[in-house]
Order: structure tokens, then sequence, then C-alpha cells
């Protein structure tokens, strides 16, 4: 089951920990205010829609198992 990501605000990290950017009531990851990916239900896409990962719990994975980043509530 993936999270409506429009009914609140998150904070998105890289693998070291550090905030990169946030998501605001809707479903694009945003760093200030540009858009750096859109998440579509449980799927993490680029701006020019190419599929980077899946969402698990609150971890993004790419499909060889790498972690692109983690999503915590503010």
């Amino acid at each position: 089951m993936s999270i409506d990501y429009s009914q609140g605000r998150y904070r998105v990290f890289n693998t070291n920990g550090i905030a990169i950017g946030t998501i605001d009531e809707d479903e694009f990851v945003r760093k200030d205010s540009r858009i750096i990916y859109r998440i579509d239900g449980a799927e993490v896409y680029t701006l020019n829609g190419d599929l980077l990962a899946f969402i698990d719990g609150n971890i993004a994975m790419t499909p060889n198992g790498q972690k692109l980043f983690s999503i915590q509530p503010e």
C-alpha cells in the first residue's frame, strides 16, 4: 500500500541522512523550488518520466536494490 503524499508534508533524505528535499502536499520532491522527482503511488520518476525507484515503507529503492532516498513526515 502506498502513501498519499498529498495529505501532508515530508522531508526527503539521501543515503547519508542529509536532507535533499521536501514533499509539500503533492507528489513532487522539491529542492528549494526546483522539482527533482515525481512520485506516483509507490513509484519514483525523473521529470522525463523515467522510472527510478519503488517506495517500500519510507525507503525508495532502485530496481537493482540500491537505496535512492528515504521519506520522513515533518
